[in-house]
């Protein structure tokens, strides 16, 4: 009968691990909700319609939605997004990218990787680094052909933030709920 004592413990033991056996599965897409954030092929995207600020208040702006500024990592994830921006009319397609060469001039990485860029698709003659004051990139409409340009980090420009995946958005908010 001694034995008995340690059934509550036991079984606080076995709940324990099957509700963080739940907590970590991997969800279908289509279970996924990360609202504010929308799909649109295979990443989500906050699009932060009117807003504008220069390079590091669009970083900041990102990171306090638990995302990345924008970038754009394939010719299929490029028509993807800019085919949605063109259908919901975006009137300033002028937008920041995570794409910069403050580190070391005119070695442009990725500030959400730390690696260098892993598809560029940048306007004729850039980036020109015009000023030496060039240092962050955006992405610009280019008589109706997206492309990427240099600029100064103090111009203003709309944000799109990016999560960085539907599973650790979602093992993270799960994480912060155990601990309150």
């Amino acid at each position: 009968m001694g034995d008995v004592r340690y059934i509550p413990f036991i079984l606080l033991f076995i709940n324990a691990l099957l509700f963080t056996a739940g907590s970590i599965s991997v969800q279908e897409d289509e279970d996924v909700d990360l609202h504010p954030f929308i799909k649109v092929g295979s990443k989500y995207y906050l699009f932060a319609h009117g807003l504008k600020m220069d390079w590091f208040g669009a970083v900041h702006f990102c990171r306090s939605y638990d995302s990345d500024l924008l970038t754009i990592e394939s010719l299929a994830e490029k028509n993807a997004l800019f085919w949605y921006l063109f259908k919901i009319l975006l009137h300033d397609p002028s937008v920041w990218t995570s794409i910069n060469d403050l580190a070391v001039e005119g070695t442009f990485m990725s500030l959400n990787s730390g690696r260098p860029m892993a598809y560029t698709f940048w306007r004729q003659n850039e980036p020109n680094n015009a000023g030496n004051g060039e240092d962050c990139v955006e992405i610009v409409d280019n008589d109706g052909i997206f492309a990427m340009n240099d600029n100064n980090c103090s111009i203003q420009r709309q944000i799109i933030c990016e999560k960085r995946s539907p599973l650790i958005a979602h093992n993270s908010a799960t994480k912060s709920n155990c601990e309150n």
